[in-house]
């Protein structure tokens, strides 16, 4: 007996984790061409900024370490914004082109005889495509965290060798920032709903009815 209700709650949670990840996956799916087109405002701002203020850099030239170290990082960062922006265009264009049914019609017009053997279904392809968009959505945000990483260290030494008060000044602020985003974004949420209340009861008295038993 206890080794069936063990049973039966391991595939209870397993089917709940299962549908929570496709839940997610769904989600991505919809929102990915907003997560494109902040990805690129963000990619092309951290471009400007550094082209702005590594420009301002070279013409002081190596007078300090700190305004070594704010060149290298800027320097550092702008290698990463472009490889992001190739990334989400990659993205936006192969679902926008739709490159696998060109390339399909491309050979069935110059008389590749079995050309379909060389793609996957349609529904295998959507597959695809949509775990391509999630891996690249994933390194885009990896990418992105680092150049602002980058982008803000640089800043910070530049400022550093005009005053540390103002580099803290400029850490401070960011970190202010972050906070009041996150702040807003959790006050922002919807509040629980007593259906979910409900669902959530249930789940815990089965939890610990399983525990019980075990």
């Amino acid at each position: 007996m206890n080794h069936a209700s063990r049973a039966d709650s391991a595939s209870s949670v397993d089917e709940r984790a299962a549908r929570t990840f496709e839940g997610l996956r769904n989600l991505v799916a919809k929102v990915t061409p907003w997560l494109i087109d902040v990805g690129s405002w963000i990619f092309g701002g951290l471009t400007a900024i550094n082209l702005v203020v590594m420009s301002a850099l070279i013409t002081v030239g190596p007078v300090a370490t700190a305004i070594e170290i704010s060149t290298a990082a800027l320097a550092a960062a702008l290698p990463l914004n472009v490889a992001g922006i190739l990334l989400l265009r990659l993205i936006k264009d192969l679902k926008e082109v739709g490159i696998d049914g060109l390339t399909r019609q491309a050979f069935q017009d110059a008389g590749f005889r079995h050309i379909d053997a060389y793609f996957p279904a349609p529904r295998e392809r959507a597959i695809q495509h949509a775990r391509c968009s999630r891996v690249a959505l994933l390194y885009s945000m990896g990418i992105a965290a680092l150049s602002i990483a980058l982008t803000v260290t640089g800043i910070a030494a530049a400022l550093w060798h005009l005053g540390q008060w103002i580099a803290l000044v400029l850490v401070c602020s960011v970190a202010l920032s972050a906070a009041l985003v996150t702040i807003a974004i959790a006050q922002g949420l919807p509040p629980e709903s007593d259906a979910e209340k409900r669902l959530k009861q249930i789940l815990a008295v089965r939890m610990h009815r399983d525990r019980k038993r075990q």
